[in-house]
């Protein structure tokens, strides 16, 4: 049997940790552990290791928050994606509730974080397009060539397209790592932030349409 590897990079704060749940019933687990927050020395020496696919059981499920300079996947992994040797997914979700999301989980997991919400979003720039690791030029591209690109909203949607694009069954979606939250953004704050983050909602949209489009030619949309 060939011996690839689905590769997940792991955006946080998209349902990464349902949709990691929901792969390890049909692919063995190979999980990569960067820490939560690290630093760049902490960065710096992951980047110095990775994972022998050669090693790997076949179809392994390799996963973790690859996201930061010098891990993301075509970083970490160029050669073994240029040799075709990963089926890249991802998992993105609408740019401002990630993003309020993301406030919210750093208060509840005890981060220091004295700005108020309305301060937070408004000087976020295009974070999921840093986070994959994409640009304005290459975006595009670049997600082209991955295997799935899902979303937070259809996060179901996306782990069945997964299964019928494997050949495994359908499994019940889990909902794990909720956050709970009460907010109110004013609108101004909501133009700015959709203004400043216009790639992050290109790259949502095509997702979203992407995903509908393979899942209703998989029948299930």
């Amino acid at each position: 049997m060939e011996n690839f590897v689905y590769l997940y990079q792991h955006v946080p704060k998209c349902g990464g940790r349902s949709f990691v749940h929901a792969c390890l019933q049909w692919f063995p687990d190979a999980h990569e552990t960067v820490g939560r927050f690290p630093s760049k020395e902490r960065i710096a020496e992951f980047a110095r290791t990775r994972l022998d696919f050669d090693q790997l059981p076949p179809a392994s499920f390799v996963h973790g928050h690859l996201v930061r300079d010098g891990i993301r996947p075509h970083e970490r992994y160029g050669d073994y994606i240029a040799a075709g040797r990963c089926r890249l997914l991802t998992i993105v979700r609408d740019p401002l509730d990630r993003c309020v999301s993301a406030y919210f989980h750093r208060r509840r997991t005890g981060q220091e974080w004295p700005e108020p919400l309305d301060a937070f979003v408004k000087r976020g720039r295009n974070r999921t397009a840093n986070l994959l690791g994409v640009t304005p030029e290459n975006w595009r591209e670049r997600l082209d060539g991955y295997f799935l690109v899902g979303t937070t909203e259809s996060l179901a949607l996306s782990i069945n397209l997964m299964a019928a694009r494997t050949g495994n069954p359908p499994v019940e979606t889990p909902h794990l790592n909720r956050s709970d939250r009460d907010h109110e953004l004013d609108p101004a704050t909501v133009e700015t932030f959709r203004a400043k983050n216009a790639l992050d909602y290109e790259i949502h949209r095509y997702a979203r349409e992407r995903l509908a489009s393979e899942a209703a030619a998989h029948g299930l949309a």
